[in-house]
């Protein structure tokens, strides 16, 4: 999920300001279909029209619809996000949120926001930006979104070139540092030995920015390479929280679309485990007398700060009004929500809190 801005989203969510406007919105970035995006759009936009004439005064709603009849002329927004938006707005703000999960057209008007799809596991699981392929002398680096190959300043990508910049300990080496792959090794220990020492030292330093990336920009990455070298550097730094997951081989010699079929189904798994800790939870909860299921007794237990989660097992496209009111007014009140899709799970509750 990309926010706009979250403070900015918050804010609008709290607003007491009515009508709440929600449009959920498909998109498919590729050329051809920005127009049918578009046509999509307006006659979402065309529904909340005529929903505002009929039933609030035209001074409530008049600058929301000015800045949404503005979007349809942001050819960035039709062109680059993907799969889908939500759009909020009120007569005084309109936030944008891009979406990871697939959404049918939908739009509303009333009292409050639709904002379960927040909530989905594609959304709360945090997608990887970067897969930092991993080879004897060097790094590649992978961008997600585009799976193409990128050059950065940021991250010495060949060791060779960290070495360049980086004294090595006197004590490791009488000689100089060529990198991993030159003829210019000189030294009183064997090749071998001095190019798993490289390789270690390097691993050290490409572990520190890793950190520093996730820790200052939230990113997180997928690991790869050949098992030789893999291992050693996940038997160094395996559990370190910047890593998403691990793909067992090279990236590099796969196709793109390989490549996006592995990283699918890399996707489809997390989901999947996040959904069976969730159900676990759920299920522990519920022998322990700690799961309330109908929509007053909820809305009363989260006044009374009751609430430790709410859960909703609701498929992805059905919206309702209360359950949505609900999670509103948890968001707000900092508690965690999640959405399950419950297309095998029918005899479950749509909407369950987890109390205290």
């Amino acid at each position: 999920m990309k926010l706009t801005n979250k403070k900015e989203l918050l804010n609008l969510l709290s607003s007491k300001v009515e009508p709440k406007i929600s449009i959920i919105l498909p998109i498919h970035p590729e050329t051809p279909q920005v127009n049918n995006n578009i046509l999509i759009y307006k006659n979402l936009l065309k529904d909340v029209k005529k929903d505002l004439e009929l039933n609030y005064p035209r001074r409530d709603w008049s600058n929301a619809v000015e800045k949404l009849d503005a979007l349809i002329l942001d050819r960035t927004l039709w062109s680059n996000a993907g799969p889908a938006v939500l759009i909020f707005a009120t007569n005084d703000d309109v936030q944008i949120c891009e979406m990871n999960h697939d959404v049918e057209p939908k739009s509303h008007v009333g009292n409050t926001f639709l904002i379960q799809d927040l909530f989905l596991q594609e959304e709360l699981t945090d997608a990887p930006q970067y897969i930092i392929n991993i080879s004897r002398d060097r790094i590649n680096i992978v961008d997600v979104k585009t799976l193409k190959a990128i050059n950065t300043e940021k991250i010495y990508t060949k060791f060779a070139d960290y070495y360049s910049d980086f004294d090595v300990d006197s004590n490791l080496n009488t000689g100089s540092y060529g990198g991993l792959n030159t003829s210019n090794y000189h030294g009183h220990r064997s090749k071998p030995e001095e190019q798993e020492k490289d390789q270690l030292i390097y691993y050290r330093y490409l572990n520190r920015e890793l950190t520093k990336l996730s820790k200052e920009n939230g990113y997180s990455f997928i690991i790869s390479g050949l098992p030789e070298v893999l291992d050693t550097y996940l038997n160094n730094y395996g559990n370190s929280s910047y890593i998403y997951d691990v793909i067992r081989g090279s990236v590099l010699n796969l196709s793109q679309n390989e490549l996006k079929n592995k990283l699918n189904q890399l996707s489809v798994d997390k989901r999947m485990h996040n959904a069976e800790l969730l159900q676990q939870e759920y299920n522990q909860a519920d022998r322990q007398d700690k799961v309330l299921s109908d929509v007053d007794s909820i809305n009363h237990a989260i006044t009374d700060k009751r609430v430790k989660s709410i859960i909703s097992f609701n498929i992805g496209n059905s919206y309702s009004i209360d359950q949505n009111k609900l999670m509103l007014k948890a968001a707000l009140n900092k508690i965690n929500c999640r959405v399950l899709n419950a297309n095998e799970l029918t005899d479950l509750p749509n909407i369950s809190a987890i109390v205290y």
